[in-house]
């Protein structure tokens, strides 16, 4: 099978659920409101590093949520409705049946909960479905899916959940297809329990998310003038 060059036939597919239902796993450390903040810090700086991967096709934010769809426009992200809530796999497989229906375009699935993922990261994806249609990244705890491109977004349905990055490999060999596997260290650290809002990965990534957890943690950290959008602007 031939995969779909990267490029302007590859976009990037963000799946968000309510931000007053986000990061319920960090409850016994942070209220409500702290973790709302989070989700969107989280958020702000995943769609930051997306605007400025060169030969993206574009970036589509699937959620419900008023406020999430404000903060994707800012990022000039297309924002695709999903009422039902009816999980992340859903969600996924809903935009993914939209950019084929639209663009015919390949998706990498990017959780809103990897504010580490670096720009030359993202294009190591990228570049990987020259070799395949399908790459996976893999989180680096807990086997779960970081990230996921599938070219075309119809070729297999998303599996993720826990010890997903095992079944996606599996189903990409049931096709008969050997999927590029990036094991990245940015990509790889999501945000979902309390030791990891301890970890500190790389040195410039994610500037919004360190400010808040710094924040959170009771240590001094400069004003972050302006928006979300103005904290990771270059």
């Amino acid at each position: 099978m031939t995969p779909i060059l990267a490029g302007p036939d590859i976009w990037a597919l963000v799946p968000v659920k309510r931000l007053d239902r986000a990061k319920s796993r960090l409850a016994d450390v942070l209220d409500p409101a702290d973790r709302q903040q989070l989700a969107k810090a989280m958020l702000s700086d995943v769609l930051g590093t997306l605007s400025r991967v060169e030969g993206l096709g574009g970036i589509l934010v699937v959620t419900s949520d008023v406020e999430v769809a404000a903060l994707a426009t800012e990022f000039e992200a297309a924002v695709l409705a999903d009422p039902p809530e009816t999980g992340f796999n859903e969600a996924v497989l809903h935009g993914m049946h939209w950019l084929d229906d639209r663009y015919h375009a390949g998706a990498v699935v990017v959780p809103g909960d990897i504010p580490f993922v670096t720009v030359p990261e993202f294009e190591a994806v990228l570049d990987a479905t020259r070799r395949s249609p399908i790459v996976v990244v893999p989180a680096t705890r807990d086997g779960g899916t970081n990230m996921l491109a599938v070219a075309p977004p119809l070729l297999m349905p998303p599996a993720f959940g826990p010890d997903s990055f095992a079944r996606h490999v599996a189903a990409a060999h049931a096709l008969g297809i050997t999927p590029q596997i990036l094991r990245l260290e940015g990509a790889g650290h999501d945000i979902d329990v309390a030791a990891d809002l301890f970890i500190d990965a790389g040195s410039n990534a994610a500037p919004c998310t360190r400010a808040l957890i710094r924040q959170l943690r009771g240590s001094p950290v400069p004003a972050v003038a302006g928006s979300f959008k103005e904290a990771v602007s270059p």
